[in-house]
């Protein structure tokens, strides 16, 4: 996992360099799994499908991203993955040939005209759950194990009683340590949210 202080930013600099081997496992590790929960949510597309289009994917972005330039006020770079995703996806399903849509899936006109409302919605919703998974597993090492069990019980619905006996703790420091994990998650996917764009 990516330190969060490295902005994604950055890492979209650094990748202009099609072989720099770091930089592209960085952007692999990072993005892969949400391009994947992207594929697994549209409609048509087999499972055994899903890891050949999360590939092709992967290569446009190794195509096309050293031309890439982030500009904030015309989008977020999760935008034109998600529509990447979705165009490879389509073509994918549609059967076409690999020369005739790496010419024109990523064309910028193309691409400004963003995703389906449907597929916006999914694409938004993975990326929301994706920020949250990775915020989690950036903050865990910051806890203690019985601190994040106790948050992760409270979370799941159980009953601060239950909990408190369970971990042989007092009620009220099973409330404090939930309180403490959700300020830093929270903290934790506003940052990454603002950050990942």
């Amino acid at each position: 996992m990516a330190k969060a202080n490295n902005t994604r930013q950055t890492l979209l600099i650094k990748i202009r360099d099609q072989y720099d081997d770091a930089a592209w496992g960085e952007f692999i590790a990072f993005y892969r799994p949400y391009v994947y929960r992207v594929v697994q949510n549209l409609q048509n597309i087999n499972a055994n499908d899903r890891d050949d289009i999360i590939q092709e994917v992967m290569l446009i972005a190794w195509k096309k991203l050293p031309e890439f330039t982030y500009s904030p006020e015309k989008g977020r770079f999760r935008s034109w993955l998600s529509t990447v995703t979705q165009r490879t996806a389509f073509a994918h399903w549609n059967k076409r040939q690999k020369g005739e849509f790496f010419d024109d899936v990523v064309e910028a006109e193309k691409l400004a005209e963003g995703l389906s409302p449907e597929v916006e919605k999914i694409c938004q919703e993975e990326w929301e759950q994706h920020v949250a998974d990775s915020a989690w597993a950036n903050i865990v090492d910051k806890f203690e194990p019985q601190i994040l069990e106790a948050f992760q019980k409270l979370a799941s619905g159980e009953k601060g009683d239950a909990v408190a006996e369970e971990l042989g703790l007092s009620q009220n420091s099973v409330y404090v340590y939930k309180k403490r994990v959700m300020a830093a998650l929270q903290k934790e996917i506003a940052y990454l949210d603002d950050e990942l764009r």
